[in-house]
């Protein structure tokens, strides 16, 4: 182990506090090129950080990163020998999800777990009536390789990328629905992937708009300084495991309107996504509710239809606006609809 390095950081009101490190690894979340100032505590809480070192790919060292007083945002400094490594990260996992070893079925070991059999996998979820499980958490993935300096301090950017999908919709009627009554309404989304092998699928290296395999032993540089934009998006359900039907309470407001939301794993194209929505007419979920809709929506068909590729996506959150009119349902993308619009209670500010 080297003997530590003495080195300043910046705090806040422009002072300085001695820290020791030689390896800075600095989270930056743009929102998916769309923002040019780092976002990251904006949207992620937190940041479970597994290093991994590079000639046997096995896990070196666990943390769990939080801001403090000598970061500017979520920058994890550490001591590491002089050597390569790679990181693993997952931003705002909680109890609902867990990172396993495949090989064994448990927590990852230090010594012991290899890289390419870390899993993350919806694990604790909240289960409802119908046998549906609850919204999973607004995960974050992040992958970077790096190496550390025999003198000095390394640093290098770990770009988070949204490892969740999030749909948002909203339910009108071409013509009144009086029949439809106040109470428990809720939307399941059938069939979706919540497992991740933590291992990257797809990279957009520096400065390329286009996705590429990741390949290991051509895009993994372990740069001394990087502070490029790299994303990387994890292989969702690589093997078709833990598949699982997701629900969401939704309400009816005053307008007559169904809006809701769902929030789960990333999907891909391949997914199914088969959606109904239901009035749970006992005032609990429970099998055989009636469908509120005349017939189910296959969202996989709406995807292909405005030729999104959900393989390469680097944000999965999505707005529809659903109408009815009689037996046929039209789905278009609500137009003008960020994030940001929607205020508590699914209403638009």
């Amino acid at each position: 182990m080297l003997a530590p390095l003495v080195v300043a950081c910046d705090v806040d009101m422009h002072e300085r506090e001695i820290c020791t490190y030689t390896v800075q690894l600095r989270y930056e979340y743009n929102e998916e090129n769309t923002a040019r100032e780092n976002k990251i505590t904006a949207w992620v809480d937190g940041i479970d950080e597994y290093i991994f070192e590079a000639e046997s790919h096995l896990l070196y060292s666990i943390r769990h990163v939080t801001e403090e007083l000598c970061k500017e945002n979520l920058d994890s400094e550490m001591q590491l020998p002089a050597g390569k490594y790679s990181v693993i990260a997952v931003g705002n996992g909680d109890d609902r999800s867990r990172v396993y070893d495949e090989k064994t079925g448990t927590a990852p070991q230090i010594g012991k777990t290899h890289r390419e059999d870390m899993r993350l996998s919806l694990d604790n979820p909240t289960a409802v009536a119908d046998g549906a499980v609850g919204p999973c958490e607004e995960l974050f993935h992040g992958y970077r390789t790096f190496t550390v300096r025999e003198v000095g301090a390394s640093r290098v950017r770990v770009d988070m990328m949204n490892a969740h999908f999030q749909l948002r919709f909203r339910v009108t009627w071409r013509r009144s629905r009086a029949d439809l009554d106040d109470g428990i309404y809720y939307a399941v989304l059938e069939d979706i992937p919540s497992e991740y092998r933590m291992m990257p699928e797809w990279i957009f290296p520096a400065g390329s708009f286009t996705a590429q395999k990741h390949e290991p032993t051509g895009h993994d540089l372990y740069p001394y300084e990087d502070r490029d934009v790299i994303h990387h998006i994890p292989h969702t359900s690589f093997q078709q495991k833990n598949i699982l039907s997701h629900s969401n309470e939704t309400y009816l407001n005053a307008d007559r309107e169904i809006w809701g939301q769902f929030v789960n794993y990333r999907v891909k194209n391949d997914t199914g996504m088969m959606m109904n929505v239901y009035y749970a007419s006992s005032g609990t979920r429970a099998e055989g509710d009636p469908m509120v809709l005349p017939k189910k929506i296959n969202l996989k068909d709406y995807f292909a239809h405005y030729k999104y590729n959900l393989d390469h996506e680097l944000k999965q959150e999505y707005a529809l606006d659903i109408v009815v009119d009689g037996q046929t349902i039209i789905i278009t993308p609500m137009n003008g609809l960020k994030v940001s619009d929607w205020g508590e209670g699914g209403r638009l500010n």
